[in-house]
């Protein structure tokens, strides 16, 4: 099961600048075990339950919704990452972000937007569509994100 929604309309820039910062971001998103909902329960290895194993900075029987447990390791770069997550990243002739698609079941994106807002322009936004048709909007302002919700009408 799960809950679907794709994005309907998109205003990004994330300058290509700032891309090596926004890539951290998301990569220091593996060590907060806390934020994860998806894991292992059970079986004769490690689970969901125990302890992070010492050394290690991320649970590996821990994860984001569809990501590999160890993603940074595997993602070498911010596109990559958003691609992990489920975005279509789309770049303009220069290499910034302008727009990102999504069209999957819900999972972590709402986590990695909240990292990637202190990257982006102020006033963009990403419009959703939920499977039941509510209507939503992300905006990012002076490095946080907010969610809006309400209804739309033409005039």
């Amino acid at each position: 099961m799960g809950y679907y929604v794709q994005t309907t309309g998109c205003s990004v820039f994330l300058p290509k600048a700032r891309f090596a910062d926004a890539y951290k971001a998301l990569c220091d998103l593996n060590q907060h075990d806390e934020l994860k909902i998806g894991g292992s329960y059970g079986g004769d290895k490690i689970s969901a339950g125990d302890p992070r194993p010492d050394g290690m900075t991320y649970h590996p029987a821990r994860w984001f919704s569809w990501m590999d447990a160890d993603y940074p390791s595997k993602c070498k770069t911010l596109e990559a990452v958003l691609q992990e997550v489920g975005f279509d990243p789309y770049f303009d002739y220069a290499g910034n972000l302008e727009a990102l698609s999504y069209d999957s079941k819900t999972g972590c994106e709402e986590i990695f937007l909240n990292a990637l807002a202190p990257f982006m322009r102020n006033g963009s936004y990403i419009n959703w569509r939920g499977e039941e048709g509510e209507l939503y909007r992300y905006e990012f302002q002076e490095g946080q994100m907010r969610q809006l919700t309400g209804n739309v009408t033409y005039s």
